[in-house]
């Protein structure tokens, strides 16, 4: 059983950290593959993303608090790299609507009601202090109903993140503060984006969520049906072809745009989902004329470029603004500006 801990009503209400690890992390291929995707690349501190999220997290969940949420085809890989913990296995990947899903109803199942925290695998966060002290109070919040979210202060225009807007405020711990959530925004333009930062009422989307297990359950019974009906009947029959005709859907774009209970914590860690390959600009040394070079790398007469390489060497002549990725996946030449947009190049 779970460690608890007591609500305002002195009812024990359980805590899980849920991690979602199936990603394919497109946008870092060819060095992100199917069967190797982000969460196992070690492209940051020299660590498996996913070895870093664990070990933020175990300070303050318990090993039977922590739950993996993997498809089948990972689960070795996930094994490997962080031992074996509580996993759960989706029959296929569904996005994360469906995932959480899955994973609020095998709980409620094996334990009642508790809080999700619910985080990817594939996230840069720090000071680790900061976040277990922000999740804490999102905890608190979604015992009494919210649906947290945590906002991000952006440092930047960033085009390449989604953004939700802050409302009133309706709490604060410490220095923490919460607002109501007054809905989620795309990816913007760069126009739009400086002025969602000169508002100052709008946050970056980190995709991190807290919430009870009831709540999510009821939110997504009203507004995805299908997938909370097509979990339920795949739970009940074991047959993955109730799995299978569930819809690719978010959590964001399912239930978190959609309720009326939203909740944004603003947040005082830093964050950042290194979404691409232009990442590697906020965390590697620039050359003199502004190249990122790593791995056996030499360039002539190049500026403004990314060059990585993860053991065939790799040459340019005459470059600039480009990305190059050598690997044995396959090799990425693009401009700069299309990285963020690699999906595209994948479908």
């Amino acid at each position: 059983m779970a460690v608890s801990y007591l609500n305002s009503r002195g009812l024990k209400i359980k805590k899980f950290a849920v991690i979602l690890a199936g990603g394919q992390g497109k946008r870092f291929w060819p060095v992100s593959q199917p069967d190797f995707p982000k969460q196992f690349l070690s492209v940051f501190n020299n660590t498996p993303l996913i070895v870093q999220t664990m070990n933020r997290v175990k300070s303050y969940f318990k090993k039977n608090e922590r739950v993996l949420i993997i498809p089948e085809e990972l689960k070795k890989l996930t094994y490997k790299y962080i031992g074996k913990e509580y996993t759960i296995i989706e029959p296929m990947r569904r996005n994360t609507a469906p995932a959480i899903c899955l994973t609020a109803m095998i709980l409620k199942r094996d334990y009642g009601d508790g809080v999700l925290h619910v985080m990817p695998a594939d996230h840069l966060i720090n000071p680790q202090k900061n976040f277990i002290e922000v999740l804490k109070y999102g905890q608190e919040l979604a015992k009494k109903g919210h649906l947290v979210t945590y906002g991000i202060t952006p440092n930047r225009p960033e085009t390449g993140y989604g953004y939700v807007e802050i409302g009133k405020g309706i709490g604060v711990h410490n220095t923490i503060k919460a607002f109501k959530g007054e809905g989620f925004t795309e990816k913007p333009s760069l126009i739009k984006a400086k002025k969602y930062i000169k508002s100052k009422k709008y946050l970056w989307n980190s995709g991190i969520f807290s919430f009870r297990i009831k709540n999510i359950l009821a939110e997504m019974e009203n507004f995805i049906p299908e997938v909370y009906n097509g979990v339920m009947k795949f739970i009940k029959t074991n047959k993955k072809g109730y799995f299978q005709k569930i819809p690719d859907i978010s959590i964001d774009y399912g239930v978190m745009e959609k309720s009326k209970k939203l909740c944004v914590v603003k947040s005082n860690f830093v964050w950042d989902d290194v979404g691409s390959w232009l990442a590697l600009e906020r965390y590697s040394k620039k050359d003199k004329n502004g190249n990122i070079l790593i791995g056996d790398v030499k360039g002539l007469e190049i500026s403004d470029s990314i060059m990585y390489t993860s053991g065939v060497p790799l040459k340019a002549y005459g470059i600039k603004g480009l990305v190059i990725v050598v690997s044995p996946g396959g090799v990425l030449i693009c401009k700069k500006e299309k990285a963020p947009d690699l999906k595209k190049l994948l479908k």
